[in-house]
């Protein structure tokens, strides 16, 4: 097929494709450019949306960081009214499987859910 060909012709490879993909691929990348992290799991640990639940999340976390103080822990606020605290950074659910049964040994109500990761914490 080649033969008879020059080296640096031989050797090119010629891709045709529909430009709509250069489109879908630069609307990718663009997309991914705006988060925060990358698409992972942690554990939610706690969730209130009572009186005292801003207090109630904060003593959670402060117990949690003292019975694991290897893993990170989050606490957010989601309108209207849900305090929650999430803890890790795992990218696939085995990973988060793995300490998942250890934390619910400790918090009961506690459960696995998808979330945007830190990128800082990938690396440990």
């Amino acid at each position: 097929m080649n033969e008879g060909r020059p080296r640096y012709v031989a050797e090119r490879l010629i891709i045709v494709q529909d430009p709509a993909i250069d489109t879908l691929v630069n609307r990718h990348i663009i997309a991914n450019a705006t988060k925060d992290g990358v698409d992972g799991w942690r554990i939610q640990i706690y969730r209130g949306g009572h009186r005292t639940a801003n207090e109630d999340s904060n003593k959670v976390r402060a117990m949690f960081m003292e019975d694991f103080p290897n893993i990170s822990s989050y606490r957010t606020f989601d309108r209207p009214n849900w305090f929650k605290v999430k803890v890790g950074d795992f990218r696939t659910r085995e990973e988060a499987a793995t300490v998942f049964f250890d934390i619910v040994a400790r918090y009961p109500d506690a459960y696995l859910i998808r979330d945007v990761i830190s990128f800082k914490n990938l690396a440990k």
